[in-house]
């Protein structure tokens, strides 16, 4: 026989703020419905006052998406990860049909540290529709080498972005990483300079209007803009014959903090160079400022 006096809960312990210990736990009593409330007030004269309890952090968690798997796309491989019936990744039907007529093919160059691979050609073609790319190599007869498709037509990662390369991308200069190799675009077609001179906000680097607004930049340190165009006139054609050559031009630029890509000096070589000898005419780009006072 037990000698311990047994105690139990009764409804003056049961107010909202106390504590109660069932079942070897403790127990906060935080709120009560309507009813309880009533009859605590009619019964016992005591307010049942709701506590305010301190909302947890959620417990969120990272799941990280595998690597692509190499079957297909990387969106197919990604959506089997999203659902377990995955669906065909949508096509831009829109673009294709709007831009698959358009493909840019640029002459590149193999960066390698090996010296055969310094005179190898490649033909990188770019197709505006799909944002696909495909290169084929020109090898020269007996030069041991088997020329023809390179790389088949697909899709491209820029590792710089992580995205997929676009047609912005293709700049004469630029360097791409393709199939695990380095290349470097060298020249363009006549066919994708006039897509590129057509499409200057897609391309300012091959817009002469941009270029000369970029050099126009230079004048804010001049009471005129004919003044900064007298004032680069003598910067750049400094032995005055009327002609200087791309790497003088440029350089030129450059003392006076103006900086140019590889295809900005192209596009100002193929305004200004009169008869092909790689030297700009001064009087035509003096010409081209002046339109602009």
């Amino acid at each position: 026989m037990s000698l311990k006096t047994e105690e139990f809960y009764g409804p003056s312990d049961l107010i909202c703020g106390n504590m109660v210990h069932v079942y070897g736990r403790n127990c906060l009593i935080y709120d009560c419905d309507k009813f309880t409330q009533d009859w605590f007030s009619q019964n016992m004269g005591v307010t049942q006052n709701p506590v305010k309890l301190a909302k947890g952090r959620p417990n969120v968690t990272y799941q990280a998406v595998p690597a692509y798997n190499g079957y297909g796309s990387a969106e197919d491989s990604l959506g089997s990860v999203i659902a377990l019936r995955p669906k065909p990744p949508k096509t831009d039907m829109k673009k294709m049909f709007k831009q698959d007529m358009h493909t840019l093919r640029f002459e590149s160059g193999l960066v390698s540290t090996e010296p055969d691979d310094e005179t190898r050609k490649f033909i990188i073609s770019f197709y505006c529709g799909d944002d696909t790319i495909q290169i084929y190599e020109v090898c020269d007869k007996n030069s041991g080498r088997i020329g023809g498709r390179f790389m088949e037509r697909q899709k491209q990662t820029n590792p710089v972005n992580g995205k997929y390369y676009c047609e912005k991308d293709f700049l004469i200069g630029s360097m791409l990483f393709l199939a695990g190799f380095k290349f470097r675009l060298m020249k363009a077609d006549e066919y994708t300079e006039k897509y590129m001179e057509d499409n200057a906000a897609i391309f300012p680097a091959a817009s002469i209007d941009s270029l000369v607004e970029k050099i126009k930049k230079g004048a804010s340190k001049h009471p005129s803009l004919q003044a900064y165009a007298i004032h680069l006139m003598k910067v750049l054609d400094k032995n005055n014959d009327g002609f200087v050559d791309l790497a003088e031009f440029s350089c030129g630029l450059q003392s006076l903090n103006i900086f140019l890509s590889k295809h900005e000096e192209h596009t100002l070589l193929k305004r200004f160079d009169q008869n092909g000898d790689g030297k700009i005419s001064m009087e035509e780009f003096y010409n081209t400022l002046a339109a602009c006072f």
